[in-house]
């Protein structure tokens, strides 16, 4: 039906073609371009911070309760924590199919429940989806050339990060390494002493001046004002000379604690407190210590400034603002923080009891590129927009930006659009080139240009028409579904090859070219229609798997079935169309070689079918051969790209001082530079730093860990992990642990590491026993490197025991020790926030005594008790050393820790991982406690299961739509065994090219299922009709066999061919794709030669002479 309409309605074919391309090339404008398919993680994150709790605290008082609330949420799947310093991370794997805006609602609500159950230390939750897209899109490093950091500081924060925030789909950027200033108010003790003594003098002057004569007739008057400075005189010996110099109680209570609590009501507070003071002039110098919470809920109040509402009027509304704020640093120094209520009194400034300086963190950041200091920015995209389309943008704008500031240098050292846009075009070219191939051999085979043409017109046709279709079923153009259409263009070409070679044996046969195109098109339209779906049938099961493999191989799947329906409807329409016009005269497509090929195949084909025994023998042998090589080879999760960028992470002990963080790093960056194939080493040290921590505990950022980005030359001769490796050989004798990853771009880094074994269990002590075996069984694997026991981030601790009696005995409880202590070391806020030039400045205050900076700094730190006294700590408390865990992990409501490594350079997991099985079945586990595989092994196992899965139901598939065909069971059920056939090709071309099974490799074989039936369905139909003809079944197999030979080696060779550069890993990023190619050919060229000989083989021993099959 097809065929005729083309042939009658020529014009409408030519006007649907033309429309397909109109469409096609809009669809590729709009298409997105992307590394992989929009990749769905149903995961979410409970955050809570904690302040002040170790990890053990946080797990008990918030990570367990968290815990058991988010257990009862619909479709939860799996529930792991991480209890840390300060914080609680719950995070919440739910089922694939979960509607995750209802799910974070119902997490939302289990919060809220939970929160009143809680401590008010603990902070309120914050829920975050994960999302690939929080991983950054670029990452740049910038300087100025000529300039100190600090200055180029402000060109960055001022100028750079604004003008890339304004870039067209990118949702923020944050820097690290920026030196930025602050103002520190530092409680001065002697100044403290000398303003409260002229104070004191003040005073008692004013007393005294006031005091009435006693001839006034007051007797009463001078006594009470003598007594008053009496009282006054006999409290200084109390106050004066010691650590803890007054100020007015009102400050420490009635004043500053109301500044303190509430900004909005300063000047109703300091009145009430000064007004309280005038009752009693002694009770100014109470015993309340000036602390800096006194001064930090000064300047809040002070530093203030709302508008408090409108005041209209007769002509307009006037906003009426209250306040004004501290505007400079000249300020901040005069501003008043007490004013005596005597006459004659100078109010008390800031400058009189403090020391005010500017200072900034550069003495706390560590952020360079190439040796050199340097700002990191990483910017990260809206989930909505491209990661190629928000690259470019980012890019360009910095070239725009340092052309606007002669002397910025913007580098990037991590560009994932640039590797995306490498990676999709070399399978672009790669598919342009196979198609290109595969025309080739057709021209050669068939030594005619006009056929030539007519076949090869079917590629373009169908890759746009895929394209179209893509569009409307939001396909993005990416690696995967891009490699299925490079993938399918060698098979492009199949139906078309077999419509026009039945076409030109028809006109040999002297029937009129309309006639021969009608016929010849119509009579293989059911064996090319079977052909096509029984390839896209192996697609069909992904609709059944889940997670990564679905996730993944859906876009692939959906692009090969468009470009072959595409392929089907060209075949079936446009080449008999052109074919009725292009053929005249009583044409054979003949072949020198062909012909002889088909002479020594019909010697071959005789020697088997008499044969039989041998034939099928030697079947066996090479698959059971092959299948036992592949095991050897191992298996993998994916294979290695080439990315050219690798991360190197210095990790010294929990507690080392920056300095001999900063000297580490600098010297594996000098060791990574001299690697020949280096072009970039930016480095950054504790991840992000904020602002503070001017020698106290506020600081953000950890000071015993080191990020590296290695940016490696486009013109290496070294492969990304090649280098990966050389920079692992020069580290490894280093004193502290140096961990190289060149998986930063992979597929494979959503797994974490790429070794790991889990340990899980109750007690940390049997963990930790338990964890330190496994690591040495997993450093005694051969191919592990950078092995981590998982306790080498343990963090030292000094747990305060405080003696219940000894400090009941003083006034004192546990709680109240707690809060002194915790009022020191606990990090602080910004008290206020003030400008300097252009720039906020924020203005933090620190106690004169400062924090403990040694453990015997904490053993005698001075605790005041409720008797108006003093008392060591060590007094009351012990302090001990002891070792903590930094972070405390949980899955399944159950502790664990993980042994963790990386693979050596020609290693794969597969084997590493079942090496690691086989000791650790032989380790003594406690009862109650658990050791299992984890990491990119974990998720292997789960997609090799899918696939199987998807092979399984494939397999039915093809079988199920062959009956449909045949209208028989024989029939299929013999065209099946080519299955095996495609195994054992694919198998032999993983060893031949030394590849382990990867989940690319396995698709492959899954797709071959579907690919090599159709040239045995061509070859049984065709003997089908011979024997309906009346031949018996050894005359069938033979005429069947020699009128299908060329057809059959065109198909195959041209999907071959096609392939070759694909197989090659030609263009960086191809080699995602290259494991499926490999295997496709392979088993594309073993089965291809034995269904010439195998299936008729087969068929003549299972089909009856002078029956049909059908």
């Amino acid at each position: 039906m097809l065929p005729q309409f083309g042939i009658k309605r020529p014009y409408t074919v030519i006007v649907a073609i033309i429309v397909i391309g109109i469409l096609g090339v809009v669809s590729v404008m709009n298409t997105t371009v992307d590394l992989l398919p929009s990749i769905n993680l149903p995961y979410a994150i409970v955050i809570t911070p904690y302040m002040g709790a170790n990890p053990e605290q946080v797990e008990m008082v918030v990570t367990k309760p968290i815990e058991q609330s988010m257990a009862s949420i619909s479709n939860i799947h799996n529930v792991r924590s991480i209890s840390r310093e300060n914080m609680s991370l719950v995070i919440l794997e739910f089922n694939e199919t979960t509607n995750m805006d209802s799910a974070i609602i119902e997490m939302r609500e289990g919060l809220e429940m939970l929160r009143s159950y809680l401590p008010d230390e603990v902070g309120r939750s914050t829920i975050m989806r994960l999302n690939p897209d929080m991983m950054p899109v670029t990452v740049l490093s910038a300087a100025v050339e000529g300039a100190e950091i600090e200055e180029s500081s402000v060109l960055i924060e001022e100028t750079v990060i604004p003008a890339l925030e304004s870039v067209e789909g990118v949702a923020s950027v944050t820097a690290i390494g920026l030196v930025e200033r602050q103002i520190v108010v530092r409680l001065n003790e002697d100044k403290i002493s000398q303003t409260t003594a002229k104070m004191q003098s003040a005073i008692m002057a004013a007393m005294l001046s006031s005091a009435t004569p006693l001839s006034s007739g007051s007797p009463g008057s001078t006594g009470g004002q003598l007594s008053g400075l009496a009282a006054l005189m006999s409290s200084q010996p109390q106050s004066g000379g010691t650590a803890s110099a007054q100020l007015p109680a009102w400050l420490q209570g009635g004043g500053a604690a109301s500044a303190q609590s509430s900004t909005t009501q300063p000047s109703t507070s300091l009145q009430g407190g000064a007004a309280a003071s005038t009752q009693s002039p002694a009770s100014l110098l109470s015993s309340q210590l000036l602390s800096k919470d006194t001064i930090a809920g000064v300047l809040k109040g002070q530093n203030f400034e709302m508008p408090a509402g409108y005041l209209s009027s007769d002509d307009a509304d006037y906003l009426v603002r209250v306040g004004d704020g501290i505007d400079s640093l000249e300020q901040l120094r005069t501003l008043p923080i007490f004013v005596p209520p005597f006459p004659g009194t100078e109010p008390v400034v800031l400058e009189d009891v403090a020391d005010i300086f500017v200072t900034d963190n550069s003495d706390e950041m560590y952020t360079k590129v190439n040796g050199n200091d340097a700002v990191i920015m990483t910017v990260q995209k809206q989930t909505e927009y491209a990661t190629s389309d928000v690259s470019r943008r980012v890019l360009s704008k910095a070239q725009e930006i340092e052309k606007a500031h002669p002397g910025l240098e913007l580098v990037p050292l991590m560009d994932q659009g640039q590797y995306i846009r490498m990676a999709v075009g070399a399978v672009v070219n790669n598919l342009l080139i196979g198609g290109l191939l595969a025309i080739a051999i057709l021209l050669l085979f068939l030594r005619d240009i006009r056929p030539t043409l007519v076949v090869g017109f079917s590629i373009p046709v169908s890759l746009v028409t895929a394209f179209v279709l893509m569009y409307f079923s939001n396909v993005t153009l990416n690696v995967m579904s891009m490699g299925g259409l490079a993938l399918g263009v060698g098979m492009l070409v199949d139906n078309s090859i077999v419509v026009i070679e039945n076409i030109y044996r028809m006109r040999a046969e002297g029937k009129s070219p309309v006639q021969a195109a009608i016929e010849g098109a119509a009579q293989v339209t059911g064996a090319i229609t079977a052909s096509t779906l029984t390839t896209i049938a192996v697609f069909v099961p992904i609709i059944f798997t889940q997670g990564l493999t679905r996730q993944l191989f859906t876009e692939m799947g959906l692009t090969i079935a468009y470009s072959l329906l595409a392929s089907l409807a060209v075949a079936l329409t446009l080449v008999p169309m052109i074919a009725s016009r292009i053929t005249s005269g009583e044409e054979q497509l003949r072949h020198r070689v062909v012909d002889r090929i088909k002479e020594l195949y019909g010697k071959l084909l005789a020697y088997s079918l008499d044969h039989k025994a041998v034939v099928v023998g030697l079947v066996i042998v090479l698959f059971i051969a092959s299948t036992l090589g592949v095991l050897s080879l191992g298996t993998e999760l994916m294979p290695e790209t080439d990315t050219g960028q690798i991360m190197v992470t210095v990790t010294l002990p929990r507690g080392t001082a920056l300095a001999e963080t900063a000297a580490a790093a600098d010297k594996v960056m000098s060791i990574v530079s001299d690697v020949p194939e280096v072009e970039t080493v930016g480095a950054s040290i504790g991840g992000m730093m904020g602002m503070g921590g001017m020698g106290s505990a506020r600081g953000g950022g950890s000071g015993d860990s080191v990020s590296m980005y290695v940016l490696l030359k486009e013109d290496r001769s070294r492969s990304t992990a090649e280098v990966a490796q050389a920079i692992r050989n020069e580290t490894s004798d280093l004193k502290f642990e140096v961990a190289v990853s060149d998986a930063a771009m992979d597929i494979s880094a959503l797994t974490g590491s790429t070794v790991a074994v889990r340990i899980g269990g109750r007690d940390l002590d049997t963990l930790k026993e338990l964890a330190t075996q496994v690591a040495a069984i997993v450093s005694s694997v051969e191919g592990t490197v950078d092995v981590s026991d998982g306790l080498d981030r343990t963090s030292p601790e000094l747990r305060v025991m405080v003696d219940k009696a000894k400090s009941l005995a003083n006034g004192l409880t546990a709680a109240q020790v707690f809060m002194q202590i915790n009022q020191l070391l606990a990090s602080e806020r910004a008290a206020a926030s003030i400008p300097i030039g252009v720039r906020d400045v924020d203005v933090y205050v620190e106690d004169y005594a400062g924090a403990p900076a040694t453990a015997d700094d904490l053993a005698n730190l001075k605790i005041s008790t409720p008797l108006g006294t003093e008392v060591a700590l060590k007094d009351v408390a012990d302090v001990q050393e002891a070792l903590g865990f930094e972070s405390i992990t949980r899955e399944s409501q159950q502790r664990y820790i993980t042994v963790s490594a990386e693979l050596a350079e020609g290693y794969n997991v597969g084997k590493v991982s079942s090496q690691i099985e086989q000791k650790l079945a032989e380790l003594d586990v406690p009862e109650g406690y658990s050791v299992t595989m984890g990491g990119e092994q974990e998720l292997l196992m789960t997609s090799f299961r899918d696939l199987f899965l998807m092979l399984v139901l494939g397999v039915i598939f093809i079988y199920l739509v062959m009956v449909a065909q045949f209208q028989s069971l024989l029939s299929p059920f013999i065209v099946m065994f080519t299955i095996p056939l495609a195994f054992t090709g694919g198998f032999l071309g993983l060893i031949i090219a030394r590849m382990p099974v990867s989940i690319p490799a396995a698709l492959g074989l899954i797709i071959l299922c579907g690919v090599v039936v159709n040239n045995a369905i061509v070859f049984v139909d065709y003997a089908n009709k011979m024997m309906e003809a009346g031949m018996n079944r050894r005359d069938a197999v033979r005429k069947a066999g020699a009128d299908r030979l060329r057809p059959i080696l065109m198909t195959a060779l041209t999907t071959i061919i096609a392939l070759s550069t694909t197989s090659l890993g030609m263009g960086q990023g191809a080699e995602m794709m290259q494991p499926v190619a490999v295997t496709a050919i392979g088993g594309l060229l073993y089965a291809t030669l034995l269904t010439l000989v195998f299936i008729p083989v087969l068929y003549e021993r299972m089909v009856r002479d002078r029956t049909t099959a059908s």
